[in-house]
């Protein structure tokens, strides 16, 4: 679907440095380029509408846009070059009408460092462990895994010599992969994989039997769990909790991400907004952590006395305060697997809804307390 348009808009630019902004919050740096015709942004999923911002140094564009929808128009380079551009949205997936009605079942382990490990088979032959990192999309492998699965002889690669791949999970075959290099991913595995794996379908995570399992169509929901609904940014998807601190509930954004090996991550701004600030929470200790492209990050590691799951509570949880730029590209807590895997999860990319129960795991001890 693309909008009606007779004429393309045209917008002025002195640099070919701009900036694109989606949903007001995420921000990409993006370079001009008037030898494309047209230079595509492609937008994180999308389930009803949302904005997209193209913003140079004099002028600026912004329209909204629904699924599978595309918008063009021209950025006018220092007076002579034109640069067509093209918004676009991915189509949505959902596999709900699929018949038969689809069930798999992937065995995984939860290792010492809480990330969700599990076995695949890469390009038909090669076993390969990979962690499944809900804050993340797409195939991902650490360089070494890439030297030794896709090139012993250590040639010299491009991105084009590694983007059709081939990944089987249990029953599950993923054709056609592009692998991204990373620097680091869970211990003990070669690699990871993000959400959009599972676009389209119902993912349920059983903790209490170490199964993930892929539905075609929504399971039958028990009232012990509870819905929160996905906030879709970009390539990540959050929910909203209450931490509760002196009594007063404060309602804050987190993003789901059972990469994040600790517990919870609480983002210094959100903090302030709320009126918040280190002092007003006992100190565990602190230390630096490191993201996937091996950046030192440091971190401080206070006492979050109550975060409420729904009508679920979780106490003296410890939380690492970011005091680094967005790990994420705006702003948000983070909500690790250390607390994840407490819960057993069904993530419904369908109706994009999140169904959390707590499981075994719920009132055992954390990595990080208070002595």
């Amino acid at each position: 679907m693309v909008f009606s348009q007779k004429k393309l808009p045209i917008i002025k630019s002195n640099s070919p440095n701009v900036k694109i902004i989606e949903s007001g919050e995420i921000i990409t740096d993006w370079t001009l380029n008037p030898k494309l015709k047209p230079d595509v942004y492609t937008t994180g999923k999308i389930a009803k509408t949302k904005s997209v911002k193209l913003v140079t140094d004099i002028d600026s564009i912004e329209v909204k846009l629904k699924p599978k929808q595309k918008f063009d128009f021209i950025v006018l380079l220092k007076g002579k070059d034109s640069c067509h551009t093209t918004f676009e949205s991915p189509e949505i997936v959902n596999f709900s009408k699929a018949k038969p009605v689809l069930r798999d079942t992937i065995p995984f382990q939860i290792t010492e460092f809480n990330n969700i490990k599990v076995k695949s088979v890469l390009n038909k032959k090669d076993t390969i462990f990979l962690t499944f990192d809900t804050g993340s999309i797409d195939f991902y492998m650490i360089k070494s895994s890439i030297k030794k699965f896709l090139n012993p002889e250590g040639k010299k690669l491009t991105m084009d010599d590694i983007s059709d791949n081939n990944f089987k999970i249990g029953n599950l075959e993923w054709k056609h992969q592009q692998i991204y290099p990373i620097d680091t991913t869970g211990q003990g595995t070669g690699g990871m994989f993000g959400w959009n794996a599972f676009d389209g379908k119902v993912l349920e995570i059983d903790h209490d039997k170490n199964l993930m399992i892929a539905h075609s169509k929504l399971p039958k929901i028990s009232k012990d769990y509870e819905k929160f609904d996905m906030e879709l940014m970009k390539e990540h998807f959050c929910i909203y909790l209450d931490l509760e601190q002196n009594g007063k509930k404060h309602k804050t954004r987190y993003l789901f991400d059972s990469g994040y090996q600790r517990a919870v991550m609480l983002d210094n701004d959100i903090l302030k907004e709320i009126s918040l600030g280190i002092e007003n929470f006992k100190l565990i200790k602190e230390t630096k952590m490191y993201n996937s492209q091996n950046e030192e990050i440091p971190v401080k590691t206070v006492l979050l006395p109550k975060l409420h799951v729904g009508k679920y509570v979780l106490q003296s949880v410890p939380a690492q305060i970011n005091s680094h730029n967005k790990p994420a590209g705006f702003k948000t807590n983070f909500l690790g697997n250390e607390i994840l895997k407490r819960f057993n999860a069904i993530l419904d990319f369908q109706n994009n809804v999140v169904y959390l129960k707590p499981n075994k795991h719920f009132i055992a001890e954390y990595a990080e307390k208070l002595n």
